[in-house]
């Protein structure tokens, strides 16, 4: 029997041998300031054979070629203080909301490539970034 907690529950998972935890959460955040911000936590499976550049970089290069408008922004590894990663962000045209900035930190944690992932307006952008950079900040394992 293995428990496995959400935010609203617990659940007992009977007759499991183990589990990979895959889920997306997905919050719609407004800042003090205002700011509409939409944070994805996404967990994705990472290929044995895969690095993480190389995963996050066919990440990229599908969206290059799947969004309107894509521009990558930049793309650094970089590190906070209990995870390092690669930090990219981006921007393309949505078809119904217009320019659009993302502000995203990809890394590996128990061999599941998570990625944390801010977007919003572009016309926001500074400010998402911001607020990307100190959400990350406070980003703590357990």
């Amino acid at each position: 029997m293995i428990p496995y907690y959400c935010n609203e529950a617990m659940l007992e998972l009977a007759d499991v041998r183990g589990l990979v935890d895959l889920t997306r959460h997905f919050l719609q955040v407004v800042t003090e300031a205002g700011v509409e911000i939409e944070l994805t936590i996404e967990r994705v499976r990472l290929q044995p054979s895969q690095s993480l550049a190389a995963a996050v970089e066919s990440s990229l290069a599908e969206r290059k070629r799947s969004l309107r408008g894509f521009q990558l922004v930049s793309s650094t590894e970089c590190a906070y203080p209990d995870v390092s990663g690669v930090e990219a962000r981006l921007t393309f045209v949505d078809k119904e909301r217009g320019p659009r900035f993302v502000h995203e930190f990809h890394c590996v944690l128990d061999a599941t490539w998570m990625v944390y992932q801010g977007a919003c307006r572009l016309s926001h952008a500074t400010a998402c970034d911001e607020w990307m950079q100190s959400t990350l900040q406070s980003l703590k394992l357990r």
